[in-house]
């Protein structure tokens, strides 16, 4: 879905957020804004919502 930007952190935002509030699947958003982090380990929104999603995978 990602292949001709692989690294364009807006785009792996939009995916993990589209994941995770839209199709509820928590796994594939942690995955992306993951692949975020190791673009841009200071970016608080992607570290945020991250660990809100891990939250969501812990309940099940």
């Amino acid at each position: 879905m990602n292949d001709t930007s692989p690294n364009c952190v807006p785009i792996l935002n939009v995916l993990a957020h589209m994941y995770g509030r839209h199709l509820s699947d928590f796994e594939s958003a942690v995955e992306f804004y993951t692949q975020v982090l190791e673009i841009e380990p200071d970016n608080a929104w992607a570290r945020d919502e991250r660990r809100k999603y891990s939250r969501y995978l812990s309940y099940d």
